[in-house]
């Protein structure tokens, strides 16, 4: 019979970072078979120390490392629980308006502006949002935050030309979707969007308080208007511990 991937006790001459990835492969099956919940508060470091014979810096790596794949969260002066992935995002043609989904879950949350500045459009944004190259754009970056914890980047272009006085919005108190039908004049109406699993890399990472190897989500995302116009051509990096939630219809 294989050895059982608990028997940690019998690797104490692995190397350190070697040894806290398998204590954090021991932890991570126990929420991946449910021996621990969502909501569930898990055993104190000590016991940690205590039950797998190891060293209390081993077991704070471990348990970082689930941190920031969003399996675990500690609360200070409570203990550390089972990510309870209780913030959730739309997901399928309607365009995502974070704003409005965080609100709708009840999420308090504070949007910091990290940049926004006018840039002439490069070929790339050019070409996603259908303008000349050199036209008027506004780069906007915001960082979301919920219970003080960064959870998301948005990085976004949107053309002047198309929404006129967008630059002087305020986007720490209006959400991006209400300035820009606001501004155009006309609603949106649908977007293209598109998903890929990252690691943070070293500029996000910062942006989302993470290690630049921790994974996140990236959503590729172009909205456009009711008369098929694009209005906004963004990026927006979640950080782990998130959810993208859709319902998936078949045809007859």
């Amino acid at each position: 019979m294989p050895r059982s991937s608990y028997d940690l006790k019998a690797t104490k001459t692995a190397s350190k970072s070697v040894l806290h990835s398998q204590v954090a492969n021991v932890l991570r099956e126990k929420i991946y078979k449910r021996e621990w919940v969502p909501g569930q508060r898990i055993p104190s470091e000590n016991t940690l120390v205590k039950s797998y014979g190891i060293s209390r810096g081993t077991v704070r790596k471990a348990l970082g490392a689930l941190i920031e794949e969003g399996l675990l969260k500690s609360i200070h002066g409570s203990g550390t629980f089972v990510e309870d992935h209780a913030i959730s995002h739309p997901a399928g043609e309607k365009p995502i308006s974070f704003a409005k989904s965080l609100n709708k879950q009840g999420k308090q949350f504070v949007t910091l502006v990290q940049n926004k500045q006018l840039l002439d459009a490069t070929p790339e944004v050019a070409s996603q949002l259908h303008i000349s190259v050199g036209d008027s754009v506004m780069f906007l970056r915001r960082i979301r935050l919920v219970e003080n914890e960064p959870i998301m980047c948005q990085e976004g272009y949107y053309p002047l030309r198309e929404c006129p006085g967008i630059d002087r919005a305020d986007f720490t108190v209006e959400s991006a979707f209400d300035v820009v039908q606001t501004c155009s004049g006309r609603k949106v109406k649908t977007s293209r969007m598109r998903y890929v699993a990252r690691v943070a890399g070293d500029e996000h990472g910062a942006y989302l308080d993470v290690d630049a190897a921790a994974p996140v989500l990236l959503l590729e995302q172009t909205i456009l208007l009711d008369d098929d116009t694009p209005v906004e051509w963004s990026y927006t990096w979640f950080k782990a511990g998130q959810e993208i939630v859709g319902i998936a219809t078949q045809e007859q």
